[in-house]
């Protein structure tokens, strides 16, 4: 009986090491969504930048008027 107890308590406690470290990998995961999440935002802020930029047509209107 103390043996089938020891065997059980390991495999529980083995159990435990793998969904610690499930819960390391996930954490990682999570960081780097973010981090390509704050990318995406920096290149579509720099797109909407480059939009609200005149064009080298309207700036040629803008000499001619």
């Amino acid at each position: 009986m103390s043996y089938q107890l020891s065997a059980i308590s390991y495999q529980l406690s083995a159990m435990s090491y793998q969904l610690s470290a499930i819960s390391y990998q996930l954490s990682v995961i999570s960081y780097q969504l973010s981090a390509i999440s704050y990318q995406l935002s920096a290149i579509s802020y720099q797109l909407s930048a480059i939009g609200r930029r005149p064009s080298y047509t309207e700036k040629l209107l803008n000499k001619i008027s």
